[in-house]
């Protein structure tokens, strides 16, 4: 089942950590150990991309990017009603961060029910707002 509020404080965190475009290994670094705890088997490609994989045949495939636009650096996120927004200053990040937590949240999902899955590969891209530089030098052998 889908923790609203662990998705919420997922995201909120996220878009605290700066990430413009060529500037993601922070994000890379929060995303590792994540991915590695859901019990993923987690490698990096000649470019920085996160690829995280599960055993199995016919995997889903889920994937999103980790950098941001500018004004992107010192993102202050607050929860007002039911939406998420920045103080004003910056943007939010929803592009794609959101993207990255809602993957984590319904990996995290999954393994707390126990329940059989499909095995899930997943990819988060660098450089995706400079053209999709990450996307294409990701390394399709690590899928």
């Amino acid at each position: 089942m889908i923790d609203q509020d662990r998705l919420v404080k997922a995201f909120c965190e996220l878009v605290q950590i700066d990430s413009p475009s060529d500037e993601e290994e922070e994000v890379a670094q929060h995303l590792i150990p994540r991915l590695e705890k859901l019990g993923l088997q987690v490698a990096r490609d000649a470019h920085g991309n996160v690829i995280a994989t599960e055993i199995g045949d016919n995997p889903l495939l889920l994937s999103a990017h980790m950098d941001t636009v500018e004004p992107g650096r010192g993102i202050k996120p607050s929860v007002v009603g039911d939406r998420v927004v920045s103080d004003g200053t910056t943007i939010l990040g929803g592009d794609c961060k959101a993207g990255v937590s809602i993957i984590l949240e319904a990996l995290t999902s999954v393994v707390e029910s126990g329940a059989q899955h499909r095995p899930v590969e997943v990819a988060f891209t660098r450089a995706e707002e400079g053209g999709l530089v990450g996307v294409h030098h990701l390394d399709f052998g690590l899928l």
